[in-house]
């Protein structure tokens, strides 16, 4: 049977044409387009567990999810391989899932989930309707859905057989063609309007009573027998209002994330560290490559000379992603350090993103200046230039050989220098925890600002 491939745009992304947010193509045959690296790595995974969650999103989809997939996976009735990868090209994403099935040559229907979002699936010797779940989780579910429950609607899909999921996905378009899915969590600044709303009503409500109250005193039309319940009144409103504020803004979670574990959290680095430990070159086997043999061997040969030349010493350069849904929140600096840390060897550590192509440099502990690394280092070999942008590697080789020349060519000191330390990434355990709509439980209700409120 041939094979389908299914590919679809985030529902948020600005081009939401409905013929060009799910379609369908075949993927190149006889050729390997993918990094043959990338491919062997990611098919050898799903050959130990038909389901391979990164380590590189702990933040919002931690490892200890593979049994989750693994359960909805069982749903579909056929075979099914499960990727969990940061975002990618939508090129790499639509040829990677070819490349690995040919490197792990089990027919089966194989998912991409790219971040938080089932982004591509292909079926290869089964009958799935890939095209048309992938079209159905793209419309129906919000954005922030998330990757389990993403999966799980696509699962859903699958499972409804070809006609069901056509009708669906065509009903989806339809509902969904200019409105997409209202949020399915809120975030901080939704909180912080529910807390002035509260506060309004708080101080506003038996303001209002009281104020009414001295009117009437005011006109006569009040029994007198009213005026001492009018303060209790006011009271009982306010307490009312406090009272109900947390049941009715009872949200605790902005994200569908799960709360990783401190392994997961450090897994990658240890990844990384080990692997620096055996070669000062470590490329993510989770990314396509963007150093070919000879650039890598120029490179290590260059790393060579430094360590040996007056004044150098090890330089190790990891070749990883860069995400915010990392343990280090995307913060290249902390991801060095934690790095430096767990190698621990001084070195100049230096982060190149295969993703976006950004290099950063970090001195920790040589005799190197580090204010010339933190200020005069050229945008064009940091950021990349236009050239940079449009090749499909950020030619990376290369600004990496022009780095090692600036390295040579940086002053030295009498004593060694290291960067400061980065500040913390934030606390995954609270990163999406909602502060509770607590009122203060002191002084006067007319008090009860907005600003006083602690959610």
């Amino acid at each position: 049977m041939p094979a389908v491939f299914a590919t679809a745009t985030p529902a948020h992304a600005t081009d939401t044409t409905p013929d060009t947010r799910a379609t369908t193509t075949a993927p190149a045959r006889g050729a390997d387009p993918a990094p043959d690296t990338q491919a062997a790595y990611l098919a050898d995974r799903l050959r130990e567990n038909p389901v391979h969650v990164t380590d590189q999103l702990p933040r919002e989809v931690p490892r200890s999810t593979a049994p989750d997939f693994a359960r909805l996976a069982k749903k579909t009735g056929v075979p099914t391989y499960v990727l969990v990868l940061p975002m990618m090209s939508s090129t790499e994403g639509g040829q990677l899932l070819g490349a690995v099935h040919d490197r792990l040559g089990r027919d089966g229907l194989y998912v991409l989930i790219e971040g938080t979002d089932v982004a591509r699936a292909t079926a290869y010797g089964v009958r799935a309707p890939a095209e048309a779940a992938v079209t159905v989780t793209v419309y129906e579910l919000a954005y922030d859905a998330g990757a389990l429950a993403s999966f799980e609607r696509f699962v859903e899909v699958i499972a409804q057989g070809e006609k069901k999921a056509a009708a669906r996905a065509e009903a989806a378009r339809e509902t969904y063609r200019d409105n997409e899915p209202a949020e399915a969590y809120i975030g901080p600044s939704d909180r912080r309007n529910q807390s002035f709303l509260t506060g309004i009503l708080l101080a506003g409500v038996p303001l209002s009573i009281l104020l009414l109250a001295a009117y009437a005193r005011r006109g006569h039309t009040a029994k007198p027998a009213l005026r001492p319940i009018v303060p209790g009144m006011a009271l009982l409103s306010a307490a009312a209002i406090a009272l109900t504020a947390p049941v009715v803004f009872d949200e605790t979670r902005s994200s569908a994330a799960r709360p990783p574990t401190p392994a997961e959290m450090s897994a990658r680095v240890e990844r990384v560290a080990a692997g620096l430990k055996q070669d000062p070159v470590y490329a993510d086997p989770e990314s396509p490559r963007v150093l070919d043999t000879r650039q890598l061997d120029r490179l290590h040969e260059r790393i060579r000379d430094f360590r040996r030349s007056d004044g150098g010493g090890p330089v190790y350069v990891s070749l990883v992603p860069q995400t915010p849904e990392s343990e280090s929140a995307g913060d290249a600096d902390l991801f060095a350090a934690a790095v430096h840390a767990k190698v621990g060897e001084d070195g100049v550590y230096i982060v190149a993103d295969p993703d976006d192509g950004t290099i950063d440099v970090l001195n920790h502990g040589l005799r190197l200046d580090s204010s010339r690394l933190s200020f005069d280092l050229p945008d064009s070999l940091t950021l990349g230039d236009s050239r940079a942008d449009e090749a499909d590697d950020h030619l990376l080789g290369e600004r990496l050989d022009r780095l090692m020349t600036f390295l040579d060519e940086t002053p030295r000191t009498d004593r060694p220098q290291s960067e400061p330390a980065p500040a913390p990434a934030p606390r995954a355990a609270d990163e999406h925890t909602l502060p509770a709509c607590t009122p203060p439980t002191s002084g006067p209700a007319w008090s009860w600002a907005p600003s006083r409120l602690s959610c």
